[in-house]
């Protein structure tokens, strides 16, 4: 018996039609039609009515669950044994943020190419609570996430191995107005209120800039007019004017060089924070391991984070 057969006779039951299944399935009808005879001399059952439209007999009707479920099951597992083999090359995967897979993730890998050698990747993009869950269940290698209070708490040191990357900055920026000026600067407490784009509790810097703006020495007067789980959503509506909003330096950059942008306040409304990455301790992949102790080799050689 043949796999094919099985698909075939599936594709048959689906259709209802010896010419449309040979079709589909890129055969001619003959060659269909004996492929059918085939399985039916294996089961040893006749199993269609041919007649228009075809259907199926008793014996067709039982042997179509288990045909489907025979499928059904051989390619999952085949699935997984490919997935197994190809995680048993040099592929990495890597679980990190939207906004960190495209502005810090590439150059990170270069980098990394460069040092260590060529390794392959699989990238997932999620939020860092989710992608430290796929890290828990060894779904992925390793985590590239901004550190915050949030994802420290969740990285418990017993079981997870965390290193310092690089420094990012949170930076407040405004839509220029007619004049080239910033449109929202920083307003304090007892002034209007400035127009704010905030981050949901989602997203990880949320608490990150929560906890700086309670600690300076003047309240902030802010009024959130917008609200998002997206940094990509924010930097547009900020590019639009709708308000003023706190943003990784590296996703303004390319808008604040061409002037779509403009950073507003002074060095205390600035907000630095680490880029890091995590792995599960006693893990045993290969390149990761080449790759996180050569790291941290780099990070005692500078005595500070790499890039």
């Amino acid at each position: 018996m043949q796999l094919t057969w099985l698909e075939d006779f599936v594709e048959l039951a689906r259709t209802r039609s010896f010419s449309r299944a040979a079709e589909n399935r890129f055969v001619t009808h003959p060659a269909f039609g004996r492929r059918i005879r085939a399985l039916e001399e294996w089961v040893g059952a006749s199993l269609v009515e041919r007649q228009q439209p075809v259907s199926l007999t008793p014996a067709g009707l039982l042997f179509l669950d288990a045909a489907i479920h025979t499928l059904d099951v051989l390619n999952a597992t085949r699935a997984q044994v490919q997935d197994t083999a190809y995680r048993q090359d040099n592929t990495l995967r890597i679980a990190t943020g939207r906004t960190l897979a495209n502005t810090f993730f590439p150059d990170w890998y270069e980098s990394v190419n460069r040092r260590y050698g060529p390794f392959s990747a699989s990238i997932t993009t999620s939020g860092a609570q989710e992608a430290i869950k796929h890290l828990s269940a060894g779904d992925v290698d390793l985590v590239v996430s901004y550190s915050s209070p949030a994802t420290r708490l969740l990285l418990d040191p017993r079981q997870f191995e965390t290193m310092a990357l690089e420094r990012e900055v949170l930076v407040p920026v405004s839509a220029p107005d007619a004049q080239g000026r910033p449109k929202f600067r920083i307003s304090v407490s007892g002034n209007a209120p400035t127009p704010w784009l905030a981050y949901s509790t989602s997203l990880t810097l949320r608490g990150v800039l929560a906890r700086h703006l309670s600690e300076l020495p003047r309240k902030l007067a802010l009024q959130t007019v917008f609200q998002a789980d997206s940094y990509e959503s924010i930097l547009e509506m900020a590019k639009r004017g709708t308000g003023l909003a706190w943003l990784p330096q590296r996703l303004i950059q390319d808008d604040w060089k061409q002037g779509k942008l403009m950073i507003v306040g002074d060095a205390s409304m600035r907000v630095s924070f680490d880029i890091c990455l995590c792995r599960l301790r006693g893990s045993n992949n290969a390149i990761a391991d080449k790759i996180w102790n050569g790291l941290l080799a780099d990070i005692g050689q500078s005595g500070g984070p790499v890039g």
